[in-house]
């Protein structure tokens, strides 16, 4: 998305990002320097995280929130059933999708 050359943004070489907190925005560049995110930052920003991830097309940054988020649903039959899963069904049908297909595998191995 940033090395497209005909965007403002690649011939300023400035991207301003206005619509999320600084902890995020450095969380998203950990991930371009190390490809990882702090648990530090995951634990306490990973919906917005994956908020920015999305906005800004970084796949594997989504990907790493996905998987984060799904490991610490504790309870995932009534995660279906709450309001977080609307919101995600109605914003995010990619992950909405691997969240359904992660949670009907996990049910049925414990047939």
């Amino acid at each position: 998305m940033f090395e497209q050359n005909g965007t403002t943004e690649a011939q300023n070489g400035e991207v301003v990002i206005s619509d999320t907190t600084p902890e995020c925005v450095r969380a998203m560049l950990e991930f371009f320097y190390t490809g990882m995110v702090s648990d530090e930052l995951m634990k306490t920003h990973v919906e917005n995280i994956f908020a920015i991830a999305y906005k800004y097309q970084v796949e594997m940054l989504q990907h790493l929130c996905e998987r984060f988020m799904y490991s610490n649903i504790t309870n995932k039959k009534s995660f279906l059933k709450s309001k977080e899963w609307e919101e995600i069904k109605s914003n995010y049908d990619k992950l909405a999708f691997r969240f359904s297909d992660h949670i009907i595998k996990e049910l049925n191995k414990s047939r």
